[in-house]
């Protein structure tokens, strides 16, 4: 194993790494303005077309690989008249791929609460709304965090398959160097060590929030009693 070799090719790295992260960042962020509104809705009573199309598409995310619907986006978008770059094709399949398990985590998190949570709330006097919001989705979204983090590493490995489509992602720039270089295994390693790296953060970001955000829970309730 070469490490001088990887630390020397780390410049040629890092703007794969950077494209890596925006992607992922971007496509999650997408993914969370159309999951998890949509997997509210699905969680209580909605019109029965409604739901069908939201089920159809979870079911559509969830039954195909990523990489069949990255092709599908790349190929079939032209069809229509919509050409746009690889990159914004990578950020619209992670976030339609991603948006799809999080209306699950979502409607799970919303059903995961006890009924006595919303007895309580309408015996003062809370409509549904203000049920919703003030007393369910801040005690839901401790319950998400966790699904949530995992579902952001798992987007975070799935943005390597866009080398397929030519966006210059970490995957992308590491295939380059060992093309250039035929240093396979150190190249391997250096990916694996940064995508690695990217995740833990991103996990560690998560149990602080959790943290916080329960921490912050707790003094609220403290200061209403």
């Amino acid at each position: 194993m070469d490490f001088i070799f990887i630390i020397d090719q780390m410049p040629r790295l890092l703007p794969g790494l950077m494209l890596t992260i925006e992607l992922s960042l971007v496509g999650f962020f997408i993914a969370t303005v159309i999951g998890v509104p949509f997997g509210i809705l699905r969680a209580y009573n909605i019109p029965f077309l409604v739901s069908i199309i939201i089920d159809f598409y979870v079911f559509v995310v969830r039954g195909t690989p990523i990489l069949v619907q990255i092709y599908a986006a790349y190929f079939l978008l032209p069809v229509f008249g919509l050409k746009i770059s690889p990159f914004w094709i990578g950020i619209v399949v992670l976030s339609f791929n991603s948006a799809g398990y999080q209306i699950e985590i979502a409607r799970a998190a919303i059903l995961s609460m006890d009924d006595g949570q919303y007895e309580g709330a309408f015996a003062l006097g809370l409509g549904k709304f203000h049920t919703l919001f003030f007393v369910i989705l801040p005690q839901a979204v401790l319950r998400m965090l966790p699904p949530m983090a995992n579902e952001m590493s798992n987007l975070i490995k799935a943005s390597s398959v866009l080398s397929v489509i030519t966006v210059f992602e970490l995957h992308k720039a590491a295939n380059a160097i060992i093309s250039d270089s035929f240093k396979f295994l150190e190249m391997l390693f250096a990916q694996a060590v940064l995508y690695v790296a990217f995740v833990v953060a991103m996990t560690q970001l998560s149990i602080y929030l959790e943290r916080r955000i329960g921490t912050s829970l707790q003094i609220k309730n403290l200061s209403q009693r």
